[in-house]
């Protein structure tokens, strides 16, 4: 009591990583809080490690917590993956990379030190945890509630916490409560939840030659796996994980017999934990070792009316991915901003007040944190081998892809939260890689808000249906006359053989053969206007396309958002670029939102590099020898190389991608000390050269157009489709490809332009600073002066600069 006023008291049941989080929590905001701990000791010596990602270290250097943890440890630098015979499948300083973006270190340490170091710095809040106080039952009222202890004593609250692991007796307490209300068939799920397919024998050894401190070893093996990480005290902690039989759920997850571990594990012991030490090696030196099968569950119900749950009591990972323990502390977090904000409206909130405020903190939580779960269960596979797929992935590819686990990895980090009352600590600050709660407002919209501000982009699309196709039903009947003909004879009177093949493989010829054909008045210079036309057109098509992969590359892409403009880019080939672009844009500008971009936005410098190039030999060399080669034959042929430049260009940017990363690697180690700064900048400058080349590509082309335009001409005449035009008759084959053509090129670019303006729109509300009146006149300006392609790459390269200030910040 203060003053006579009652204070809003929490009960926390669980002495644990969560608890005690929590506990921290409620003590730096001024609200009342006791712990229940069911052991006589707050830190019990049970032998297990714990590792601290910079998600979770970044709150605990808030709480004042974190310089201890840093003492106790020797953060990770390296990480080494082995294959079930001892080969090293990868060496990679991703831990060292990581630190260097957010500012904390991958730290292992003993979970008896860790919590030893939370109840040491409650210091005037000793008292408040209370030990050998076995949680019995709750009892739940309207105004409060009660719990009461195996000793007899029992404590009012104002809400109780369930911090008390997969077995908590608060959960099922709550269930109890729920179920009192007739809402037990919403609980069949949650009974069901806790399910256990592997289990562990992890343990702490003494040193262990050959077992550096600062580096971590991975061995991933057929059912089995392990997981090694050696300390600066010399302790060695380690992980064996098996396949079970079978997948067992609730009350029938075995429990293991201490005495029968030996020979669990005896099978195992010559497998390797490294190039030089196995398993035998660490085993032997064992201080502590302990078998317990893994539970993984997400349950529904994590709160209900003044009852709550937090850390393992309602989601329960696999300890691989060392995000059990952080997404514990996230968890005590987030409830305590809640709460704080609660209580700030309303000192003595009722029952459906607080009910409202858990069922936001819920919503506000749940989404990642099912995420990081599902990744963390998944490594367990993948490590252990358990289908195809993850042997595949963890055998052979694995190496080629380290650079998006990296991605993700940030990806995931920079989206944790804080604790909002309490400011950020000094290694925070210094991340080059800044949390997306340090950011400005990035102004979040949900899926159908992005579906709506997408709609002028799907009307491009609608324009191109009932412009674009009546154009291609018109034209079809006027070339069959000439392929029944076999020939066609052009401008300069060259006579081409329709009939012969040109790929001389039977399906190429099939589907491109037609197309090609189209090319031909322009390509040969036979319609003059549509020369012009398709010159700068099929620029700005490699333009626009090398933008699609570039966007492609970043690490927010899913294996499917990457195949996108793969998949997109060969459709347009076959139908026009004018009704594909905007299906793209829209699928893009919907899947991709910014705040998926804004963690790690850059693309990196060897993918730029590789692209540019691949465009180069796969897109631009044909574009220009369609216009440029000596005989009408050969122009023919260098557009039937030019046709699958979609599929072309990708597989030469990979194949380019693999050769040089030797030559990358090299250089890396010749200059090993290069800053995530630096490696920023190298991104962008190659982002910067691969904007202002596409831009020149297409603007020197848009140029040396139309200073070749023929007398009486207009860009209007050349470029705009009549509004009418295609509802009227169409003269000759000429004159309908040329037609078709102004209404691709139109619809592609304006597509274009509306999904950079969306795109800029985000990144304007998430704090970027410019004129839009100065952005737009910048914009039609180039347009005009050096064509649509040469101002949509200027505009898209305008918006990653401002991405790279606001990653800068």
């Amino acid at each position: 009591m203060e003053g006579g006023e009652k204070k809003f008291r929490v009960l926390i049941v669980g002495g644990s990583v969560a608890g005690l989080t929590l506990a921290h929590c409620l003590l730096k905001n001024g609200i009342d809080f006791v712990v229940l701990e069911a052991n006589e000791d707050i830190a019990p010596p049970v032998g297990a490690s714990i590792g601290i990602l910079p998600n979770g270290a970044r709150i605990l250097d808030q709480l004042g917590l974190f310089d201890d943890v840093f003492d106790a440890v020797e953060p990770l630098q390296r990480s080494s993956f082995w294959g079930d015979s001892g080969n090293l499948i990868m060496s990679s300083d991703t831990p060292k990379i990581l630190t260097e973006r957010h500012g904390y270190s991958i730290n292992f340490l003993e979970r008896q030190t860790l919590l030893q170091i939370f109840y040491s710095h409650l210091k005037d809040g000793h008292h408040k945890v209370l030990l050998k106080k076995r949680v019995t039952k709750v009892e739940h009222h309207a105004t409060h509630v009660t719990a009461s202890c195996e000793d007899g004593t029992s404590y009012q609250g104002d809400i109780i916490v369930g911090a008390d692991g997969i077995r908590s007796s608060v959960r099922r307490q709550m269930w109890d409560h729920i179920d009192s209300q007739g809402l037990s068939k919403s609980l069949e799920s949650d009974r069901n939840a806790t399910t256990s397919e592997y289990d562990c024998v992890f343990g702490i050894s003494k040193e262990t030659p050959g077992l550096v401190p600062g580096e971590s070893h991975r061995t991933f093996g057929r059912d089995y796996s392990f997981l090694t990480i050696a300390n600066k005290d010399g302790h060695v902690y380690w992980f064996f994980f098996t396949k079970m039989r079978r997948r067992y759920q609730n009350h029938e997850i075995p429990r293991f017999n201490p005495a029968e571990t030996d020979k669990h594990v005896a099978p195992w012991l010559h497998k390797p934990l490294s190039g030089s030490v196995c398993f035998k090696d660490v085993y032997e030196k064992a201080l502590i070792k302990t078998h317990l099968a893994l539970e993984e569950a997400d349950f529904t119900h994590w709160h209900r009316d003044r009852f709550v749950c937090i850390g393992d009591s309602i989601h329960k990972m696999t300890p691989n991915a060392g995000q059990g323990g952080n997404s514990a502390i996230e968890s005590a977090v987030t409830l305590a901003n809640h709460l704080t904000e609660l209580l700030q409206m309303n000192s003595l909130p009722r029952t459906d007040e607080i009910n409202k405020c858990f069922q936001a903190w819920e919503k506000v939580r749940r989404a990642r944190v099912t995420k990081i779960m599902a990744a963390a269960n998944d490594l367990t596979r993948l490590e252990a081998g358990a289908t195809l797929k993850h042997r595949i992935i963890g055998l052979h590819i694995l190496p080629y892809i380290r650079t998006i686990l990296l991605e993700r990895s940030s990806a995931d980090i920079v989206g944790a939260p804080r604790l909002k009352s309490v400011p950020l600590g000094p290694r925070s600050l210094r991340a080059t890689m800044p949390y997306l709660d340090q950011m400005k407002d990035t102004h979040e919209t949900s899926f159908w808000q992005r579906g709506m501000m997408s709609l002028p982009i799907w009307a491009c699309f609608g324009l191109a249906c009932v412009t674009m196709t009546p154009y291609i039903q018109k034209v079809r009947p006027l070339i069959i006359p000439y392929f029944l003909e076999g020939q066609w004879t052009a401008g300069n009177g060259d006579t081409l053989d329709l009939r012969g093949p040109i790929y001389n493989i039977g399906f190429m010829d099939r589907l491109f053969k037609p197309l090609i054909f189209c090319f031909l008045p322009s390509i040969s210079g036979t319609d003059p206007i549509s020369n012009i036309q398709m010159r700068t057109f099929i620029t700005d098509v490699g333009t626009v396309f090398g933008i699609w992969m570039l966007e492609s590359y970043r690490t927010c892409h899913t294996s499917t958002g990457a195949l996108l403009p793969i998949v997109a880019g060969t459709a347009f080939q076959l139908n026009g670029i004018g009704k594909w672009a905007p299906i793209y844009y829209a699928l893009e500008y919907l899947l991709v939102p910014l705040q998926k971009i804004l963690p790690s936005p850059q693309i990196e410098s060897a993918s730029t590099i590789s692209l540019m190039m691949g465009l180069l030999i796969g897109a631009y060399v044909p574009t220009y020898m369609n216009f440029t080669a000596d005989t009408v034959e050969s122009r023919r042929s260098w557009n039937a190389i030019w046709q699958p430049f979609p599929v072309i260009v990708p597989a030469l940017a990979s194949i380019i991608y693999r050769v040089g990363k030797a030559a990358l690697k090299t250089n890396k180690r010749a200059n090993p000390q290069e800053s995530p700064k630096a490696r920023s900048e190298q991104n962008m400058f190659w982002t910067r050269a691969a904007y202002i080349s596409l831009a020149a590509i297409s603007g020197i082309t848009w140029i040396k157009c139309i200073h070749s335009m023929p007398v009486g001409s207009s860009l209007k005449s050349i470029f705009w489709p009549s509004l009418e035009g295609h509802t009227q008759p169409v003269a000759s084959f000429t004159d309908g490809i040329a037609r078709f053509l102004q209404y691709d090129q139109i619809l592609a670019m304006a597509s274009s332009f509306v999904w950079l303006a969306l795109r800029i729109r985000e990144v304007k509300h998430s704090g970027a600073s410019f004129s839009w009146a100065k952005a737009t006149s910048a914009l039609i300006g180039a347009t005009f002066a050096l064509g649509p392609g040469a101002a949509f790459a200027l505009g898209w390269g305008w918006k990653e600069e401002l991405l790279h200030g606001m990653a800068s910040l």
